[in-house]
């Protein structure tokens, strides 16, 4: 009976077979094992009652159930039955689709300084995790210097503003990985194993992106901090700051040559900013906590230093560092005074007290040193007259923002004129605009780390959460945000409803909240413990809400008024660790459910209970494959793994690609279903911290991925083997709902046209059906001869009448499908309202 089945009259111990005793060694092929003993083999004397469709062993065993082994630990994984037997000596391929990095949202204001800079072509270059992004204002796009394999902390333009060079800190020794980065730096196939994941400089042409020189690799100790071209000998030297246990180390390089010329311990303290001046290509000026130092290089290749004499005006910090036509140094520091100093002096000519409230976080001469502009944490941008006496126009940058962190004059024929510049603020974001007037918004971002990430189930559009409370709802199209809210604690995972209408955020704090999407308020919060809320989602027909807490436990939701009413109908308490992931089934009526203790339970989310034997999960078909163990995905897992390299994983929604993140900064993009040992897959560099969520857009053109600590979203383009976009096949449900950016209010968003979307989708995939949605009502199975494959899509030139024929069965078996839908829907309705009334 389907009582039986699921469990329910009696719980079996599992049998004794050896089998479970495997070696922890995941890379070994005995690691992965197909159960195919019978019940009699296992030791089992008791009578069970048995479906004609399969043989029953007891909880876990039994044909079709494949382990994979992490720390030791056994985690079952149930095949489909079209799977057919498990072949571990098999290769797989990888998918011939590949991504290929559109945008990058965000700029890294937050902890970094002089970090905006204008090349010959116009465009602006900037760096993000570890990307350095060069983006066109005119056509507004980017392009993305990808020889970096970790953080970089600092960038500097040559004088001729062709040549870049940017510095990063250490990375990961992982020399599997170098083939990846290869594939954007030539470079890489002759480095040296022992170093090419050291902290280095790379210089770089910003036209061609190809990498000219390294510089330090292996002689640097923690990570680079600053750099700087010199400029009155055309850029032949670099001044390089390094950061060290015992303090920070100033080197300076003939980098054409490799040659280092001259090294001094600059400081103990945090060192921000160092840069030659401009006419003198042997002085150089350094800044930081409690430290400004003018440098200056003998003929023996000694570096002479002069500390500063502030007298009464000295400050914590000094943030920033500019040059007069003159060469005199202007510095901007923690009090908001400016100070200007003589050349070859090391004392106060001028100051400017008080010109920002708060701090001058940068200064940036125009027109050759003539005239000033500075920004502090005030959100000001003033421009100073000749004589450095008085403001001649002040703007302030938008809200949101934050202060002023780095500036950039957009030198282009007239709007050197016009006193366009570019400004990077400490909100991660990037505006422009006429000092004077308003400024406009270029580039928006994260402050701290991004946990958070769901995609619109229709719609161009996804959404964001992070740890300074910010939930931003994004346009994937024109690539910024309809809105930024701020709610009452850190955010830490979020879900959209799917009419597309409603947004849950889950909090750090074991609170959670529903935003409505068109207008961003908070329309519902409800609290469950105290713990952080990793994981939301909804069901597929939108009645039920499954919350995933760090307290082990999952709570189930019933949802009214299309997700503005919640009540809640139990919990389901199985787990040992912290849930992680969630799916649900296609008929909205079980769950799967992983954790952080390698655990991969299912449930029956109507009966509100574990379900113990993992074979009668094998016909269920799920709305979305999240979790990160699992027949369809255990393939992703690299050799060696320990439970937690791998942070998340989505797969397209027509059933063809799977990607996922890991630890190490990377996005894999492999074949689905994944289940071949060690399957090969595409691997794409570019995060510098773990890559905490991946998922793929609506209609599976794009795949978006978070950052944690690097506080970065990119966008990556699904593109064939041939570079060009791959085809997009909006389905004729969603077509109408797809077409607008943004949703409506008073548009018809119905759940019944997103259900039989999915139903249409899930015949034209090959993939079997979901289990009902209650034991006795049993949907009649598919039969080959009605199944729309690929095999006859791409044969339906040659003999086009079979096709229509199964065509009219299958729109048919679809409307009689349908039917069935709502009558499920109507029953699990009746169910949960009749948990209420018994409770």
């Amino acid at each position: 009976s389907p009582a039986k089945r699921l469990g329910t009259t009696r719980t079996r111990s599992p049998s004794r077979d050896g089998t479970r005793s495997a070696p922890p060694d995941y890379g070994h092929p005995s690691s992965l094992r197909r159960k195919s003993v019978s019940s009699t083999e296992s030791g089992s004397s008791t009578g069970r009652s048995k479906s004609p469709e399969r043989i029953w062993k007891g909880p876990g065993l039994g044909p079709g159930i494949v382990r994979m082994y992490l720390k030791g630990r056994p985690i079952a994984m149930i095949s489909p039955p079209e799977a057919g037997q498990v072949d571990l000596s098999r290769e797989s391929k990888p998918p011939r689709e590949q991504l290929q990095l559109e945008w990058v949202y965000g700029y890294r204001g937050r902890d970094c300084r002089a970090n905006l800079y204008q090349l010959a072509s116009g465009e602006v270059v900037y760096f993000m995790a570890a990307i350095v992004v060069i983006y066109d204002p005119k056509r507004q796009t980017q392009r993305h210097y990808l020889g970096h394999n970790d953080d970089i902390k600092c960038i500097s333009v040559h004088p001729d503003k062709v040549l870049v060079a940017s510095g990063q800190v250490g990375g990961h020794d992982r020399s599997e990985e170098l083939p990846c980065y290869e594939r954007y730096d030539p470079y890489y196939k002759h480095a040296d194993e022992n170093s090419w994941y050291k902290p280095h400089i790379r210089i770089w042409d910003s036209r061609s992106l190809h990498t000219l020189h390294i510089i330090g690799a292996g002689k640097l100790r923690l990570g680079v901090c600053a750099v700087s071209f010199s400029i009155a000998d055309g850029g032949a030297k670099l001044a390089v700051v390094d950061e060290s246990g015992s303090g920070h180390m100033l080197r300076m390089w003939d980098w054409k040559n490799d040659i280092m010329l001259a090294e001094a311990k600059a400081t103990t303290e945090p060192l921000h900013v160092a840069t030659f001046n401009p006419v003198d290509s042997r002085q150089l000026v350094t800044a930081g906590k409690f430290h400004l130092a003018f440098w200056h290089l003998r003929k023996d290749g000694v570096l002479t230093k002069k500390n500063g004499i502030f007298d009464d005006l000295k400050a914590k910090f000094v943030h920033c560092i500019a040059f007069t036509h003159t060469g005199d140094v202007i510095t901007g520091d923690s009090k908001g005074n400016i100070l200007i100093w003589k050349k070859d002096t090391n004392r106060i000519s001028h100051a400017i007290i008080g010109a920002h409230k708060g701090g001058v976080l940068a200064v940036h001469t125009l027109r050759g040193g003539l005239s000033l502009v500075s920004g502090g944490s005030d959100k000001k941008v003033i421009l100073w007259d000749g004589s450095l006496q008085a403001p001649l126009k002040v703007s302030q940058i938008p809200t949101g923002l934050g202060g002023v962190r780095s500036l950039c004059a957009w030198d282009q024929g007239k709007f050197a004129v016009e006193n366009v510049v570019f400004v990077g603020t400490l909100g991660n974001g990037i505006c422009k605009g006429e000092i004077g007037k308003d400024f406009e918004t270029i580039l928006e971002g994260h402050m701290e780390e991004l946990w958070g990430l769901a995609t619109h189930p229709f719609a161009p559009m996804f959404v964001t959460c992070d740890y300074s409370k910010q939930v931003v709802l994004w346009n994937a199209t024109k690539r910024e945000p309809i809105w930024r809210k701020s709610v009452k604690y850190a955010a830490q995972s979020a879900e959209i409803y799917p009419t597309g209408r409603i947004v849950a955020v889950g909090t750090t704090s074991g609170r959670w909240c529903v935003l409505d999407a068109v207008t961003s308020d908070v329309i519902y919060e409800r609290r469950d413990g105290v713990e952080q809320l990793d994981c939301l989602k909804y069901s597929p027909n939108g009645r039920l809400l499954a919350v995933g807490s760090h307290d082990n436990f999952i709570y189930i939701y019933a949802v009214y008024d299309d997700g503005r009413d919640y009540k809640k109908i139990g919990r389901l308490d199985g787990h040992s660790s912290f849930v992680t992931h969630l799916d649900w089934s296609s008929d909205s009526r079980f769950l799967q459910s992983t954790s952080g203790d390698y655990e991969l339970l299912y449930w029956d989310v109507i009966a509100l209970r574990h379900v113990g034997h993992v074979s009668a999960m094998s016909d269920v078909t799920w709305d979305t494959y999240t979790c990160v163990f699992g027949y369809n995905v255990f393939g992703m897992w690299p050799e060696g793994a320990d439970g937690t390299d791998v942070n998340a994983c989505a797969a397209s929604h027509d059933r063809t690609l799977l990607a996922s993140s890991d630890d190490y900064g990377k996005v894999n993009l492999f074949k689905f279903p994944c289940c071949t040992h060690k399957s090969a897959g595409h691997i794409y560099p570019g995060h510098s911290s773990h890559v905490t969520c991946v998922r793929f857009m609506y209609d599976d053109s794009y795949v978006i991925s978070t950052g944690g600590m690097d506080c970065a979203i990119f966008q990556w383009r699904v593109v064939g083997k041939n570079g060009r976009p791959r085809p997009v096949k909006i389905p004729d449900a969603t077509k109408e709902e797809a077409s607008f950016a943004s949703p409506r209010l008073g548009h018809p968003h119905t759940l019944k046209n997103t259900n039989k979307h999915r139903i249409a989708k899930l015949i034209d995939t090959g993939t079997q059906t979901s289990r009902p949605a209650t034991p006795t009502v049993v949907p009649p199975p598919i039969r080959a001869e009605n199944k729309i494959t690929r095999e006859h899509k791409t044969t339906a030139t040659v003999d086009t009448s079979p096709i229509k024929d199964e065509n009219r069965n299958v729109m048919k078996e679809l409307k009689e499908r349908e039917k069935k839908d709502i009558e499920e829907q109507k029953l699990i309705q009746q169910l949960v309202d009749d948990i209420f009334a018994s409770s």
